[in-house]
């Protein structure tokens, strides 16, 4: 009978957990709920500063594809600056004083900016570390470099569509 209580205590809390996170205000970002779609349209209401230089150009790209689903917004209600910020340091030092791994910190400041009074409402920032082997080809490196670059800018598209995502979920309630 001992040996069955740790299955029986976990399907209870199991069970119980959705009425509990539902009593404390708890609501999903992502999902079919009501507010779901007014973040989903205040996300589509934000306008999308240019971002300097290519890997700008990148995120930029993934953000409009995280926001808009109807295309663009004709008249923006919000407007996001991102300023991004990028750094490589290498790792993995041999003998030969030559590094086989490089660390990239990639990091988006950005601010959430109401267009009609100019007011910034919401400032933050999203960082994305990522690493990638330094080889022997040229060619190669440049590709592991780039890919890199690739995965750590989708994160911080990720990051910053979620972040703006709980911003616009808790001002609409």
């Amino acid at each position: 009978m001992a040996q069955h209580f740790p299955r029986l205590a976990t399907a209870l809390l199991l069970t119980l957990m959705p009425a509990v996170l539902g009593a404390c205000g708890f609501k999903p970002v992502y999902g079919t709920a009501s507010h779901d779609s007014a973040v989903g349209a205040a996300l589509a209401n934000v306008q999308i500063d240019p971002i300097v230089d290519r890997n700008g150009q990148v995120l930029r790209n993934n953000l409009i594809d995280r926001f808009y689903t109807d295309g663009r917004p004709a008249n923006a209600r919000y407007r996001l600056a991102v300023a991004l910020a990028a750094t490589e340091e290498e790792l993995g030092i041999q003998k030969d004083a030559t590094a086989t791994r490089a660390r990239l910190r990639l990091q988006a400041s950005y601010e959430l900016i109401e267009i009609s009074t100019g007011q910034v409402v919401y400032r933050t920032f999203s960082r994305s570390i990522v690493s990638f082997n330094l080889l022997d080809s040229q060619f190669a490196v440049l590709a592991t470099r780039q890919d890199a670059y690739d995965r750590g800018l989708t994160e911080l598209a990720d990051d910053i569509r979620t972040r703006l995502s709980l911003y616009f979920a808790r001002d609409k309630q």
